[in-house]
């Protein structure tokens, strides 16, 4: 991933898993209230699951329009569902990390 991001070329950019499946659009875009690196975007993933799920942004390919995640659909559907519009707590982004196996 480049160092420096575009948070506004993420917005309602295309995201696909690790096979190159499409997910959905980016929801919602977060960074480190510290340091202002991204460090999640949001995905809905479909009807039957209408709560936007957490994807970590490293480790993906951005490209123009789209993103390309270095997970699957299934880990990403299975994963945590903190409420995307509250933001995220320190336990919430800990949990997370922990799935995701992102920890620092």
């Amino acid at each position: 991933m480049p160092d420096e991001v575009d948070i506004h070329a993420l917005q309602q950019a295309t995201v696909w898993d690790d096979s190159e499946r499409k997910l959905g659009v980016v929801g919602q875009v977060h960074e480190d209230p510290v340091t202002g690196a991204i460090t999640w975007i949001t995905v809905g993933l479909g009807l039957a699951d209408s709560r936007e799920k957490f994807v970590p942004i490293a480790g993906a390919r951005i490209e123009p329009h789209d993103v390309f995640v270095a997970y699957s659909h299934d880990t990403i559907k299975d994963s945590p569902s903190p409420a995307a519009s509250e933001g995220l707590t320190p336990e919430e982004e800990a949990e997370l990390r922990r799935y995701y196996g992102t920890e620092a």
